[in-house]
């Protein structure tokens, strides 16, 4: 048989950290310690998600009042949100424009 160089290969060992207490009192006050810690590691999850939510609800907050300021000046001005942006295509309407070429870049695209 081949020896090992990093020892025999244990499947049913459990390895502890410490040892699980022996006296009934010792198991009660660690089941006891055992609860406050998960009661408070749930109390301290739920303190973030809702700090978490709080600032996520003051950021929605802020956002819909800015939104909401924006429309309003808009409509100030005299903004239409009602009105369509899309013509009829039966209209037949054309729209003619004159402009004016400001600047032109050489172009040297010609062989």
């Amino acid at each position: 048989m081949p020896s090992r160089k990093f020892g025999p290969i244990c499947t049913n060992m459990v390895y502890y950290i410490s040892p699980p207490p022996q006296s009934p009192l010792a198991r009660i006050v660690a089941a006891i310690i055992a609860v406050f810690a998960l009661v408070g590691a749930v109390i301290l999850g739920t303190a973030a998600f809702l700090v978490v939510l709080g600032i996520g609800l003051v950021a929605g907050l802020a956002l819909w009042l800015r939104v909401a300021w924006i429309r309003h000046r808009l409509k100030k001005s005299g903004v239409d949100f009602g009105a369509s942006t899309e013509k009829p295509a039966e209209s037949g309407e054309v729209i003619d424009a004159e402009y004016t070429v400001i600047s032109v870049k050489d172009r040297h695209d010609d062989p």
